[in-house]
């Protein structure tokens, strides 16, 4: 698979995250190819790699699972009985895609905003091609957009809409305008989504704070949780001491911001709260069965997504 060649770094376009199929697809090949086990289906989900549905109840065989033995029937009848099932073919994926303001920054590679959306995008398309449902959220400061899962692309595609409007919101930068927090995207998620369902959250987690943790808390008893920790790789290291430049992206005209960085010391704490606030991050979704991981702005999105894919077929194997 080639690198791609994206018009912008600050923004995507509705187009380029239809055109990532091909790559979702080839993508696709890749990681079965690393994958120790074959899978059944399409599901990659560890929670949901059983993947079944009631069927029915016949006598118990040799072999069959012990753990599905019907003990109502057993009773009833003197004979061991086992129950059957089927392999479901689809299952509810997730994509819920932050726009905050914290995202829409970026150093190297691309905005955090444009690597999360094109993250989802990939990861979208291999879900469809698993014949899995697929819908989600998008939320900014202002507003969030909530996509029911839905066969096909019709789910994916309102989602790729939603996350083009949200870089059209005239008030983005506004941090003053800011209605929305991450506890409540958390919150709507607790109660909108249903059980079994696989959420892949994509975002920098700022703002992750006990009410988004209580609020989370609900969903990683009950669903199947990919967590994406998405960031500019000058959150995670300061630069040398200096006073350095930026654009914004908010006019055309580019208004400069200015960043100063102090001594050693001020570099090596602020890099040891980015790694404790990173491990709590990972000791809360991993203490729960459930996957985490960190990009940044200037990894490969193939690799990223790669890794993602084949951690999640590792799990249910």
């Amino acid at each position: 698979m080639t690198p791609f060649n994206f018009a912008s770094p600050a923004s995507t376009t509705l187009d380029e995250l239809v055109h990532l199929r091909s790559a979702a697809q080839a993508l696709q090949r890749k990681v079965k190819k690393r994958s120790a086990a074959p899978m059944n289906g399409g599901s990659v989900s560890r929670r949901l790699g059983r993947g079944l549905d009631f069927a029915e109840v016949r006598e118990y065989q040799p072999g069959d699972d012990v753990r599905m033995i019907d003990w109502k029937v057993t009773a009833r009848t003197g004979r061991a009985h086992t129950k059957l099932f089927v392999e479901e073919r689809e299952r509810p994926v997730l994509l819920v895609v932050d726009c905050r303001n914290s995202m829409r920054f970026g150093t190297r590679g691309m905005f955090k905003s444009v690597m999360a959306a094109r993250l989802a995008a990939l990861l979208g398309w291999c879900a469809i091609g698993g014949q899995d449902r697929v819908g989600g959220f998008v939320f900014t400061n202002n507003t969030h957009s909530e996509v029911r899962p839905q066969s096909g692309r019709r789910g994916l595609m309102a989602l790729f809409r939603a996350m083009q409007q949200s870089q059209l919101e005239p008030n983005a930068g506004d941090a003053d305008a800011s209605v929305d927090t991450l506890a409540d995207t958390m919150s709507r998620l607790r109660t909108g989504v249903h059980g079994g369902s696989t959420v892949v959250l994509l975002s920098d987690f700022s703002g992750f704070d006990d009410q988004s943790r209580v609020a989370l808390g609900g969903m990683l008893q009950s669903l199947d949780v990919v967590a994406v920790q998405v960031c500019d790789p000058l959150e995670f290291t300061l630069p040398t001491p200096g006073r350095y430049t930026f654009r914004s992206n908010r006019s055309d005209a580019g208004e400069r911001l200015f960043m100063q960085v102090g001594s050693k010391q001020q570099q090596n704490q602020y890099h040891e709260r980015f790694l404790q606030r990173q491990a709590d991050l990972k000791s809360l979704f991993s203490t729960n069965r459930h996957y985490f991981t960190t990009v940044l702005t200037s990894d490969s999105l193939l690799d990223a997504s790669s890794r993602i894919l084949t951690r999640q077929r590792q799990a249910a194997d």
